[in-house]
């Protein structure tokens, strides 16, 4: 989350920092097998991706996961091994979306698919999906291991289709609006609510909480819209800035075909605030209070929103 999230360095007196740097740790370790290397060139993957890690980011979801795990009693061994599984399957997603995208710059440094190639990139995307699997075997209770395997999957399988989708629509616009903003609400909620829902329903299955999965699914739901809209609404300020096209599926345009520019942004951000204060509401109500830090970046998204000008998003036009 690049645009939409203040980055921050974390305190020294953030109790969560050990913990963060135990999840670096664990991330680094799993993508360097005991598998025997034939040379150094064939160790492209596993630098690249190694690469893509030290770039750092806010590993949002590893302290959603940590805060949340901690909150419910986990131990810190498996709240750190949560949050390192969804902090690689995040990363993942990343370098195949860069390839995707051709987004040369990631955190500020060249992506991995421009440093590296794309055939190395493709296969340190899928070092790091695979090493989150192995991840999550290092839970210290195996018995909930099986059902949290499956829900991965299900999470990758629905970001993946989100994915797909935002692919296949490219620059296309459908003719009927409402049709294109329920389209636009799928896609947002399947290719980013997935993993954001993820670190939660993961501890809540590790605590035997799995009577809250749907709530937490509902959360991020909403958040994902929320941020998506924000993101979109970033984008369009910057590519009208540099007289870029703008992406038919850019919230913008898909209020666009039946009002102004300025109409367009009004309903973007009142819909964009709506599913913020829905996330913010749906959090607070997950119990032992591990939403918190799902509300706490879903309040900074809503500040961020309020700030939004149409004017400034518009050029002055």
């Amino acid at each position: 989350m690049q645009t939409c999230i203040a980055a921050q360095q974390p305190s020294v007196l953030d109790p969560l920092l050990p913990l963060l740097h135990a999840v670096e740790k664990k991330m680094l370790g799993s993508i360097r097998s005991n598998a025997p290397k034939f040379s150094r060139e064939t160790m492209g993957g596993v630098n690249a991706a190694a690469y893509h890690l030290s770039t750092g980011g806010q590993r949002v979801r590893a302290k959603m996961a940590l805060h949340a795990g901690l909150a419910i009693g986990l131990s810190t061994t498996n709240a750190v091994t949560i949050a390192a599984t969804v902090e690689l399957l995040h990363n993942a997603s990343l370098v195949h979306d860069d390839i995707q995208d051709r987004d040369e710059v990631r955190r500020g440094q060249q992506a991995v698919w421009v440093r590296f190639g794309v055939n190395t990139a493709i296969c340190a995307g899928d070092l790091l999906l695979s090493a989150a699997y192995a991840t999550l075997c290092n839970l210290e209770d195996s018995r909930a291991l099986a059902n949290m395997i499956l829900l991965v999957h299900e999470r990758v399988a629905t970001a993946i289709d989100g994915q797909s989708a935002d692919l296949a629509a490219g620059a296309s616009t459908l003719s009927d609006d409402v049709t294109a903003l329920v389209r636009y609400q799928q896609i947002a909620m399947a290719k980013s609510g997935a993993l954001l829902s993820l670190p939660i329903e993961l501890v809540l299955l590790a605590a035997g909480q799995q009577v809250y999965l749907p709530h937490a699914w509902r959360a991020a739901e909403a958040f994902a819209v929320g941020y998506q809209i924000v993101d979109d609404l970033h984008d369009f300020r910057s590519n009208v800035s540099n007289c870029a096209a703008v992406s038919g599926y850019n919230i913008v345009s898909v209020f666009e075909a039946t009002g102004s520019v300025n109409d367009s942004i009004e309903k973007a951000k009142l819909l964009g605030l709506e599913k913020i204060d829905l996330a913010i509401v749906l959090a607070k109500r997950l119990p032992y209070n591990i939403g918190e830090r799902l509300r706490d970046y879903a309040q900074q998204l809503r500040h961020v929103l309020v700030g939004h000008k149409s004017e400034a998003l518009t050029g002055g036009s």
